[in-house]
Formats: C-alpha cells, structure tokens, sequence
C-alpha cells in the first residue's frame, strides 16, 4: 500500500463504479487503491476473474497472499475508509488501528520491495535535496539518537515502528543489524537494499538519489523469499481458477523487476 500511495499520490481518491464493485475495470485497469496493490503483485483482472467482487480478505488468500491478523486488519481497514478518504488518509489511519495487535514474527519479515516502499514514503514527506546532517554519516552514526531517527534508514526504521528506546541504547549504525537485533527478519535482498541506500547516502547523495541506486541495484544472485513479493517478469500469481478450482501459476523463475 505504501507503494500504490507513493506511485499515486497521497491525494488520490477513489471512483468506485456505480453498479458493480470491482478492482479493475473492464479494460484491466485497477480501480482503487487494492486494485493497485494487487496490480503490483501481478494480478491482473483475468487472473482475478469473480473474486473480483470479494472482499480483501478473501482476494488476497484465494491469490496465494497469506496476511498475518494484523495485516489482514490493515487491509480490511484501509478498503473500508478509502471509499470516504484520500488514499494516504485511509492507509494512515488504518496503520494505526492494525498496530493495536502486538506483532507476530511474520509481521517483522522485511522483503525488498516493502523496505524500498517505506524508503520511498519517508523520503516524500522530507526536501528532495535531503542529505546527512553535517557529521552524521551513516557508517559512523547510530540510526537514533535520544529516541529520534538520524539517517534515512533510521527514518525508516522509525515509520516501521521499532522500539526507538531501545535502538537508542543500541547505538547501531547499521541497518541492517539494527534490524535485526530488534527482531526483524529482513531477506538478503531488503539487506542490500538497506546497505547500497545507507553507502550512497554516506557519499553526500541526496534521499531520493541513494533509494534510486538502492532500486536499481542487481540483486538477481541473491536468494528471493517468499516475502519479496515483487513478481518476477512473466510469473503470475498463485490464484484460483474458478472454473477448475485449481490453483494456477507459472513457475517460469523470471527475473527480477524492482
């Protein structure tokens, strides 16, 4: 979802049809804001065929997406309040509510395209030119300091919700040990995102520019989990077929998009 608001825009609204509910429209175009979501999953209204009437809850199951409670709550919530809300509003308060549930380990998996998508969103709420503050490079300086998030990771680290008391006391520089001595799990792939985002920035380049070499970074040797949900080119989804019941999928391993 950060993704689509980014893509989109924070300001986007949602032009439900009048007659029927739907994701995508009868050319195959998303329509709202999970429309968008699932097109970037590689869902597309074919593979969808009558679940594109369902509910999320049912979509993203029957798509092969398995949501923790805290973020099939998230999904419910922001569907819900994006029929009277902007898109960044429905997401944000929708967050919100989904944090009331404590995580659970799955909840702290990190793949490389929701890192890139955090990395994205914090660097639009800040100037383009944004840079380390002179004397905090991001080799040399803790991710947070007195409970507050210094470099772009630690921006991210703190949209993520990490417990920023004790990062403090950890005073660790790099993210991704950050991250895990939290708890969280990132994929070999999220670990070089983090790692290329934080060498660029070290080297003066502005927000925008380190996520753009972290995004176009070759990652194609590296292990994909089942949380880097970037779908490689020319694989679907695993959805059912409802004239079959049988799940479908092309295996063909692809290569990577992000």
């Amino acid at each position: 979802m950060r993704y689509a608001v980014n893509q989109m825009g924070a300001q986007r609204r949602t032009r439900l049809p009048a007659e029927v509910f739907s994701y995508f429209t009868e050319h195959g175009s998303p329509v709202d804001l999970h429309g968008h979501v699932l097109h970037t999953l590689g869902v597309t209204a074919d593979t969808l065929g009558a679940l594109c009437m369902e509910g999320v809850d049912v979509v993203y199951r029957e798509c092969g997406f398995s949501l923790t409670e805290k973020a099939l709550r998230l999904a419910q919530f922001s569907q819900e309040f994006e029929e009277s809300w902007v898109w960044g509003d429905a997401v944000e308060t929708a967050a919100r509510l989904a944090r009331q549930l404590d995580d659970t380990q799955a909840d702290r998996r990190l793949g490389d395209a929701a890192l890139l998508a955090v990395l994205r969103y914090v660097a639009h709420r800040q100037p383009s030119e944004m840079t380390p503050l002179p004397g905090w490079l991001p080799h040399d300086t803790p991710l947070f300091i007195d409970g507050y998030p210094t470099t772009l990771l630690g921006h991210a680290a703190a949209d993520l919700h990490v417990d920023a008391v004790t990062a403090t006391y950890l005073a660790e520089p790099s993210a991704t040990e950050l991250f895990h001595a939290l708890g969280w799990q990132l994929s070999p792939r999220a670990q070089a995102v983090a790692d290329v985002a934080q060498e660029r920035e070290s080297h003066g380049e502005s927000w925008p520019d380190a996520i753009t070499a972290a995004e176009q970074a070759l990652l194609d040797h590296l292990e994909r989990q089942e949380w880097d949900r970037w779908q490689p080119a020319g694989r679907s989804p695993r959805c059912h077929d409802l004239t079959t019941g049988h799940l479908t999928t092309d295996d063909d391993p692809g290569h990577y998009r992000g």
